[in-house]
């Protein structure tokens, strides 16, 4: 056996560190380190003397904008792995679009994303990214029906850039739909006060499996996405899933119309006693997003890039 591995992971840093966490449990043979280098001026300090010395440098976050992190590991021949997830490659075609890319971060990074469109995008944009998935569930939930008498519909939709996630769009439905049951996670929306009387603004929820339990309904319409932690988790847990984008066992949704009219046809589901859980919805997850299929295929890849 060889010496163990020593792999980088940085970007956003929630996903970073829960990647990093995973990834030590799966295989604990080689060393997984996260490092938040977006707003810890420690780890920004780490970073300049860790990443010459690791193997692989691995970023949930895309770019073809200037990056110290990724300087220093082109600089030192470490190879790097950007993974796009969304709003990046929003940001490259910006950075294309008025010149102030690195055409060495496109030629020198391996690309990863998860999903077909943005796989698409980026191919508009020059970047050939190959699609590889991070995130992945250790277990298989059980089909649960919530109990709330009114149909409930939950949506996540973060504070920062609280319009771009749609909740203007999700607010209007729900003043037409004054009988169905709104919970909005992420934000606490003051500035849309006052509510109407069926959304309740859960600002950061702590423990969200309370939340789904009282869930019949995930919606996520935002101005654009990379594949949502949050559609996954929806679908782990039997949720029926209203997305934006066309993914399995998920009803797309691309506007205000046809969002009000799906809602309305599974209210009136609902109300007549037909209610079930997206069972399809909790063994896709299961079987395509388990931590063996998940993470060993990532692992693979990592060990494959690092030697």
């Amino acid at each position: 056996m060889g010496r163990p591995l020593k792999i980088i992971i940085v970007g956003l840093p929630l996903f970073a560190e829960r990647l990093a966490k995973s990834l030590k449990e799966f295989d604990p043979s080689n060393n997984y380190i996260s490092l938040n280098t977006y707003y810890k001026r420690w780890d920004k300090i780490r970073a300049k003397f860790l990443i010459p010395r690791a193997d692989l440098l691995f970023s949930i976050n895309g770019t073809i904008l200037p990056s110290g992190v990724f300087d220093l590991a082109f600089s030192k021949k470490i190879p790097v792995v950007m993974n796009w997830v969304g709003t990046d490659v929003l940001l490259a075609e910006k950075a294309i679009e008025s010149g102030s890319f690195r055409q060495n971060y496109i030629n020198q990074a391996i690309h990863f994303c998860e999903v077909n469109w943005i796989q698409e995008e980026l191919k508009n944009s020059g970047i050939p990214a190959e699609i590889c998935n991070f995130a992945s569930f250790d277990k298989k939930f059980e089909a649960k029906l919530p109990t709330e008498k009114k149909l409930n519909v939950l949506s996540y939709i973060p504070k920062e850039r609280s319009d771009f996630y749609g909740i203007e769009m999700l607010l209007r439905v729900a003043k037409n739909l004054p009988t169905i049951q709104f919970l909005i996670a992420g934000t606490k929306a003051e500035e849309y006060q006052p509510l109407p009387q069926n959304v309740q603004a859960l600002g950061w929820v702590k423990n969200m499996d309370e939340v789904y339990d009282r869930s019949h309904v995930a919606v996520r319409i935002p101005e654009h996405d990379g594949l949502s932690t949050f559609i996954l988790e929806s679908l782990a847990r039997g949720k029926e899933v209203i997305y934006k984008y066309s993914f399995d066992y998920c009803c797309q949704c691309t506007n205000e119309d046809e969002l009000t009219r799906r809602l309305k046809e599974l209210e009136d589901a609902f109300n007549r006693g037909e209610w079930k859980v997206n069972s399809d919805g909790i063994d896709f997850i299961a079987d395509e997003f388990s931590r063996e299929r998940i993470l060993g295929n990532l692992l693979m890849k990592i060990q494959q890039i690092a030697k």
